[in-house]
């Protein structure tokens, strides 16, 4: 299988839970790239303004195994770090299996095929408090996944068709139609000659009386 160049952009991170009980957070990212024999692994600088907001846009870029990423067994943690003197603080990290970025489908493209995101941070205690915003693209996957698909918008949905069905999520075509109403296994077939048998006999009843 080839190997991809993940490219990210740790942008931001919003409303994160305050560690400091005195000073000032000094926030930083660690950005690892678990389930390959080789960890990958990079530090942030360190944003000592935004406190519980801070903004990096740092980039990034890991070098993916297809075969590992298409199966599932890698996963992208993002955990987030007070800077302080007598030790770091530990605020939250974010996991997500690579799988679910790629191919590349998800957020608002930038114009250069990054792709923006936005996760909730999971604090050390389980509880979700604030989120990552990062953004996103892997060198090649066109090539090997073929063109990337933009998702609509949340609020765009597909016109109703006239049969009921149509390309809505989640929702299976029909079975194809046959002189019984659909093709299926014989016993379901056998079922609807006798059904059509007995409608005719009703109905043949019916006009005697």
């Amino acid at each position: 299988m080839t190997d991809l160049t993940l490219e990210l952009n740790i942008n931001s991170a919003s409303d994160l839970e305050y560690v400091n009980h005195i000073t000032k957070m000094n926030v930083y990212a660690v950005v690892t790239l678990l389930g390959d024999k080789k960890i990958q692994k990079v530090k942030t600088a360190v944003d000592r303004h935004g406190g519980s907001n801070p903004n990096w846009n740092h980039a990034v870029k890991f070098a993916v195994n297809e075969r590992l990423a298409r199966e599932g067994r890698l996963t992208l943690v993002v955990g987030l770090f007070s800077g302080r003197v007598l030790g770091d603080k530990d605020i939250g990290k974010v996991e997500i299996p690579l799988v679910y970025l790629l191919p590349s489908t998800n957020g608002n493209s930038n114009g250069h095929g990054m792709k923006f995101v936005t996760y909730q941070v999971r604090t050390p205690s389980e509880r979700m408090k604030g989120s990552l915003t990062f953004s996103y693209r892997f060198n090649g996957v066109a090539a090997i996944f073929g063109p990337v698909h933009q998702q609509g918008p949340t609020s765009w949905a597909p016109p109703p068709s006239q049969n009921g069905y149509g390309p809505y999520p989640y929702m299976s075509q029909p079975p194809p139609q046959t002189g019984y109403g659909y093709e299926g296994p014989p016993q379901y077939r056998k079922n609807e000659e006798r059904l059509a048998k007995a409608d005719l006999l009703v109905s043949a009843v019916s006009l005697l009386r």
